[in-house]
């Protein structure tokens, strides 16, 4: 799913210059001070949530929300952020106008926006987090 999140944003968001990157764990990036140097943005799995299961006989079904951040990445050189968030504010608009509404493959779901929030602005780069959820369903036979 990354991959073909990654693909999306390079194709749909002409802004990033096509320097989307898939990474597996922000947080351990993050706190390692280990962001990609050359990427404006990366995506990362954020997570699940479960729906209310389904149990029938022999079948057990749940929807599963799917979670992934797309971290918008800028440079920041004034110590306030204001020329970065400048930057990264039409670039929220444009990156949920890629992936709200979209599926990657045929499924039950479509990704929605679920949050945005600003992370932090450190060592020069401005971080603007973006999360999005597809469903996706887990069928058990029994």
């Amino acid at each position: 799913m990354l991959d073909a999140i990654v693909a999306r944003l390079n194709d749909q968001v002409p802004d990033l210059d096509r320097r989307v990157e898939p990474i597996a764990d922000l947080v351990e990036m993050m706190r390692a001070n280990r962001l990609p140097e050359q990427a404006t943005a990366t995506v990362a799995p954020a997570g699940i949530k479960g729906g209310k299961p389904n149990d029938g006989t022999g079948v057990f079904t749940q929807v599963l929300g799917r979670g992934y951040s797309v971290l918008l990445i800028a440079r920041s050189t004034d110590k306030t952020g204001r020329k970065a968030l400048d930057r990264i504010d039409p670039l929220i608009t444009d990156v949920a106008g890629a992936l709200a509404g979209w599926a990657p493959q045929p499924g039950i779901g479509v990704f929605q926006v679920d949050r945005g929030r600003l992370l932090s602005i450190t060592k020069g780069r401005l971080l603007y987090e973006l999360v999005f959820s597809i469903n996706t369903e887990l069928r058990v036979t029994q």
